[in-house]
């Protein structure tokens, strides 16, 4: 895609309709994109897709026993040791990760802006993104990784679903350092190979 083709159509619809060109402006300073024209935000998109927000692993009952029968011996564990706030602790863990478990991924409309990327109606500035890596492995993971400048928030996820990664990057690239050493959270990785 000529990305500098779409910005120019974007800026002359701008130039046409003063309109466009106030809500392009505000598009430039906010991240809600519910204060947006719907119209002015399709002017200013350049590749748009669905997917699921992460990858849904059904789980027979055996799982959930092993599960709690590995969360109930920790917790155990830490009450003969003595520690009951340990125990209190993992016991809660647990309940959360069986609620964890259970909960289906909802989907997630993935927008690729001129002025930045978008999850639902929450818009990520370019200006506010250090780099970006694309990990594709069909079958496992198939995800965008962006690393913001901004602390509380360092790294974003996109999924990819059934989008070209290579559309993806090739618009992502002209706003946004790519960086292949940019890999998934250990902690991901882990979650994802458990299951969750």
């Amino acid at each position: 895609m000529d990305v500098n083709k779409a910005k120019r159509n974007v800026v002359a619809r701008g130039q046409q309709d003063p309109r466009v060109k106030r809500e392009l402006e505000e598009m430039q300073r906010t991240d809600d994109l519910r204060k947006i024209d719907d119209d002015v935000e399709d002017v200013a998109t350049l590749l748009d897709w669905s997917a699921l927000e992460h990858i849904h692993q059904i789980r027979n009952p055996q799982w959930f026993a092993v599960f709690a029968a590995v969360i109930a011996l920790i917790a155990i564990g830490f009450i003969f040791m003595g520690n009951f706030i340990a125990s209190l602790t993992i016991a809660m863990i647990g309940g959360y990760m069986f609620i964890v478990a259970q909960h289906k991924p909802s989907k997630i409309r993935y927008r690729l802006l001129t002025e930045g990327v978008a999850l639902n109606t929450t818009l990520y500035h370019y200006k506010d993104l250090d780099s970006f890596n694309i990990i594709y492995e069909p079958g496992d993971v198939k995800t965008i990784i962006l690393k913001s400048n901004k602390r509380i928030m360092p790294l974003i996820h996109m999924e990819i679903g059934n989008a070209d990664p290579v559309a993806i990057r090739e618009i992502l690239i002209q706003f946004v350092q790519e960086d292949i050493h940019l890999e998934e959270p250990l902690i991901d990785i882990w979650a994802r190979r458990l299951g969750f």
